[in-house]
This record gives C-alpha cells, sequence and structure tokens, in this order.
C-alpha cells in the first residue's frame, strides 16, 4: 500500500502540468497505436472548417488533416497553441507516420471534451471515444475540440468514427 503512494506521488510530480499526457495515458488504446490529444476551450479553425459552418442540428464534428500544411491553414491566425500542436506532428504526407483529428462537440461552456477511449473497428478503421465532463447548464452551446494526433503502425486509417454521448461524426482520411 505504501509502495502505491511513493508511486502515484512520483508520477503526480513528474506530470505535473502535463494535464494532455495525463488523458492520453488514461485512455483505453490498442498498444499499436500512438495518441496524443489536446483540449481547446475555444474553437481555433477557421469557419469552413468549424463544427460552426456544419448545419444546425449537428451537435459531434470531426475533420482529418495528412499534412501539415492542410491543418496549419484550417486554423485562425491566433490560435498559438492549437499551430503548435501541429507543429509537433510528423504527418503521413510530409513523409511521418501521423494523421490529426479534430474532433469538435457544441456544448455548454462549463463542459469539457476528453478523450476516452480508441478502438479498432476495422483493419483501417478507428473508433473514438470522447466524454463530455462536467454539468451541462441550460446556457448557448460554444465550440469545444480536441485535437488528437494518431500514429498507427498499421498505417492511417482510412476511417474515423467519434463517438460522443450516443452522437457520432464519422470522417474518411
Amino acid at each position: 500500500m505504501k509502495r502505491r503512494g511513493v508511486v502515484i506521488g512520483t508520477l503526480a510530480v513528474a506530470t505535473a502540468g502535463c494535464v494532455d499526457r495525463i488523458h492520453d495515458v488514461a485512455a483505453s488504446t490498442p498498444r499499436d497505436i500512438d495518441v496524443r490529444s489536446r483540449y481547446f476551450e475555444t474553437d481555433p479553425l477557421v469557419e469552413s472548417e468549424s463544427i460552426v459552418s456544419a448545419p444546425m442540428d449537428v451537435e459531434t464534428h470531426a475533420r482529418a488533416y495528412t499534412g501539415a500544411e492542410t491543418a496549419t491553414d484550417a486554423m485562425v491566425d491566433d490560435a498559438e497553441a492549437a499551430r503548435e500542436f501541429v507543429t509537433e506532428t510528423a504527418f503521413v504526407d510530409d513523409g511521418g507516420d501521423a494523421v490529426l483529428l479534430v474532433a469538435q462537440r457544441l456544448a455548454p461552456p462549463s463542459v469539457d471534451f476528453r478523450l476516452a477511449s480508441v478502438s479498432r473497428t476495422g483493419e483501417h478503421a478507428l473508433r473514438i471515444s470522447a466524454s463530455e465532463v462536467g454539468t451541462r447548464h441550460e446556457e448557448d452551446p460554444v465550440a469545444h475540440t480536441l485535437f488528437i494526433r494518431l500514429a498507427d503502425e498499421r498505417g492511417p486509417p482510412e476511417r474515423v468514427t467519434v463517438s460522443v454521448s450516443g452522437d457520432r461524426a464519422s470522417v474518411t482520411v
């Protein structure tokens, strides 16, 4: 019991300030898929790429990017943290092994959007489960954004489905 406390304490100190990494470790993921995620309380995407351009009844939205240039072009100019995440991504089109999935959810400002799990639904298909954390109050919804970097040893996925509270959005990579 004492050893468990030491391990937990050491991990807490070692990961202080690394919120994104803690979520990645907690997410259920096959061993041959490397996943990193970053949550943004705001919408870093330009309107044409964002959930705000989707039909009114859409609550969950997904986009996939395989190259740094197209991912950067999809972001607003002042989205510095999002651009930094993109810069750290070794995209498939640029000779790397990663794909960037951007999942968005319309929800009240009091709710956070987090990666829950990644699972295979076929040879080159993935299902990403995300969860809303917090209490839904009667507030106007805002766009919550989750950047998910996926590097699969089997190669880039052809199709990714994002599932949040029974609502789904699929994207062809």
